[in-house]
């Protein structure tokens, strides 16, 4: 069947994995999934590795099952190696086990191990549809471990023994024939004209053998990071960055904390989770329709590969329908943002605020500054 998203699960998951390919069918994004839509009969291997061939995106439900499953590492490696776009939806709150972190270090993690599920769902298909509008990338660089380089054969030397038995070989034909010489020049009488006699006696003229010259093995380059790394590319933090504003345009406070660290700054403030979530009722109650339209994102890499510096502007929009309210403009942003464990995580923010319309008054003024410009 005609497919764009392959969902990789554990038969534990089923659950999960039902609820995913439901909601995405839905949307009209078609899905495979075993054993669903294995065709009887056929070759079950056979069937995963077309089925993931054809897919553009692999959706990957992680979880304590699915980590300890041969199976999907398998499925995984076979997605990366075909360039087939990876979600890690995490459903337990554990790190992937390094086999596993091997191929999806670089891949932005969904956590969605926070009651209710279908929050979740929402953001996911979302995400999905996002991807499946880019251009189809080439199939990327198989992040398999480089093999070793032959070993390179010494040059091939002929025996001592060998060498020995050519040199009295070519010594008994040089004396064979000095004699042959010899006794025909005796035979014949002396040459009317003096002959030139041999110089000397002759010396063997030694065989050089064939000299092999070993061709070393190039070691191939990795293109991926290295099993157990927490290296940042600019595209999942790109994606990192659009997930967060699509959960804040329908309102999930949840998945929007869970992108923080347990430690994070404001400007020169350090904030915890709690007093943000407050905040964060506060503006929602306060605008309860919110749209945002993110611009280009620069990404600044640091000294160390599991940390960067994002830079970018976003314009927003409020809206109050029962109050007929509205306020719109567009800060600057400077997220630092992290990666533990296989997912990213935003460490401090500086958010410089740019309005466009006039506030209708002083509350929603000072409501502004300290929900939108501070929290968001």
């Amino acid at each position: 069947m005609a497919h764009d998203v392959f969902v990789s699960h554990s038969v534990k998951d089923k659950a999960v994995a039902e609820a995913i390919v439901a909601r995405l069918e839905a949307d009209s994004v078609m899905c495979w999934i075993a054993p669903r839509d294995v065709v009887p009969g056929a070759d079950w291997g056979e069937s995963i590795i077309d089925a993931i061939e054809s897919s553009r995106i692999m959706i990957l439900i992680f979880s304590r099952n699915a980590d300890a499953s041969p199976q999907i590492k398998r499925e995984v490696e076979r997605a990366v190696n075909k360039g087939v776009y990876i979600i890690p939806f995490r459903v337990d709150e554990i790190p992937p086990s390094k086999s596993l972190e091997y191929f999806i270090s670089t891949s932005q993690w969904m956590d969605a191990f926070s009651p209710p599920l279908e929050p979740h769902l929402d953001n996911l298909a979302k995400i999905v549809k996002a991807v499946l509008k880019r251009p189809s990338l080439p199939a990327a660089d198989v992040p398999a471990r480089p093999a070793k380089p032959s070993i390179p054969k010494p040059p091939i030397r002929p025996s001592r023994p060998t060498s020995i038995v050519i040199a009295i070989t070519i010594a008994a034909f040089v004396i064979v024939g000095g004699a042959g010489w010899y006794l025909g020049q005796k035979k014949n009488g002396p040459p009317e004209k003096p002959a030139v006699t041999p110089t000397g006696t002759s010396t063997p003229v030694p065989i050089t053998p064939a000299v092999f010259t070993p061709v070393r093995t190039p070691v191939p380059t990795l293109t991926t990071p290295l099993p157990g790394s927490n290296v940042i590319n600019d595209e999942e933090v790109r994606n990192f960055i659009a997930s967060f504003f699509l959960a804040e345009e329908r309102g999930d406070i949840d998945y929007m904390l869970s992108q923080y660290g347990d430690a994070f700054r404001w400007g020169p403030e350090r904030r915890d989770k709690a007093s943000r979530r407050d905040q964060l009722n506060e503006l929602f109650k306060q605008w309860p329709v919110r749209s945002f339209a993110v611009g280009d994102i620069r990404v600044v890499h640091s000294d160390t590969p599991d940390k960067v510096t994002a830079y970018f502007e976003y314009r927003f929009s409020y809206r109050d329908p029962a109050s007929g309210r509205s306020d719109s403009g567009r800060p600057s942003q400077e997220w630092v943002i992290s990666k533990t464990s296989g997912a990213l995580k935003i460490v401090s923010r500086k958010p410089t605020g740019h309005r466009d319309l006039p506030t209708p008054s002083l509350r929603l003024r000072a409501d502004h500054s300290s929900s939108q410009f501070k929290l968001s």
